[in-house]
């Protein structure tokens, strides 16, 4: 069993946080439904972990509304998002709620009745395989079970609380 997470320090925390505004990454937007309901978020806390099996990892906090519902293991999408879809990740950032968020971008539910953004720059579906809680967030590992890929490579990067392009 791990030791308990010990408290930090404020000033800690702070430095850490304008760490992180210094580390440039991809912006998403997790996506998930059965066909009757849907949720989703912007995220940036994304990578791989292997390639065989294809697998990534998701990081979300224990308060999002997408929470309660990647927990109990089902599929979900990682959308990679366009340079051009600022709007579509403001949407799920936080400027709207619940079903209203898929009221931006072209949206498209596959086989599973999983939501996925037809024209983000690929969308790779998973399904929860394992998790892992840490501090606020908890960790899940989507085992990759198919992937769509969708024109040239133009990522929406977010660093230092702003929407970038990549040059």
């Amino acid at each position: 069993m791990a030791d308990p997470i010990p408290s930090v320090a404020p000033e800690l925390i702070t430095a850490f946080k304008g760490a992180m505004r210094r580390l440039a990454a991809t912006v998403t937007v997790i996506s998930t439904g059965d066909g009757s309901e849907r949720h989703g978020m912007t995220a940036t806390a994304v990578t791989s972990v292997t390639t065989d099996p294809p697998a990534l990892l998701i990081c979300v906090n224990k308060t999002a509304s997408l929470h309660p519902v990647l927990a109990t293991g089902t599929r979900f999408c990682v959308n990679l998002l366009k340079d051009s879809h600022a709007e579509v990740a403001g949407a799920f950032g936080g400027r709207l709620q619940g079903p209203e968020r898929f009221g931006t971008g072209d949206w498209a539910s596959n086989a599973h009745g999983v939501p996925y953004l037809t024209d983000a720059q690929a969308n790779l579906f998973c399904r929860v395989d394992a998790l892992m809680l840490y501090g606020t967030h908890t960790i899940f590992v989507g085992l990759v079970e198919d992937v769509r890929l969708f024109g040239d490579i133009s990522p929406l990067i977010y660093q230092d609380g702003r929407y970038i392009k990549a040059s």
